[in-house]
């Protein structure tokens, strides 16, 4: 079974149950074990080996819908580290 076919299943689960307080049980529980597999991966960032071109990226880039950002970063990457 897939990921998504188990999402899915859930879901149908999950949907079928109409008493409130099992939903808010039910809740409380995904919520301490999404959070509690969230802060076994947390890792740390190490900021400094970012490219400064990366570090110095904002929301903001002027750009419009139509350029492929993909091939703008390869291409400045090729050009910089070559």
């Amino acid at each position: 079974m897939t990921a998504i076919e188990m999402k899915y299943s859930l879901f149908k689960e999950i949907d079928s149950i109409e008493d409130e307080s099992m939903l808010t049980q039910l809740a409380a529980f995904v919520r301490n074990l999404l959070g509690a597999s969230k802060k076994e991966v947390a890792v740390e960032v190490d900021k400094q080996g970012l490219p400064e071109f990366i570090r110095n990226m904002s929301v903001r880039t002027g750009m419009t819908g139509n350029e492929d950002v993909k091939e703008i970063m390869h291409n400045h990457w090729e050009e910089k580290y070559g």
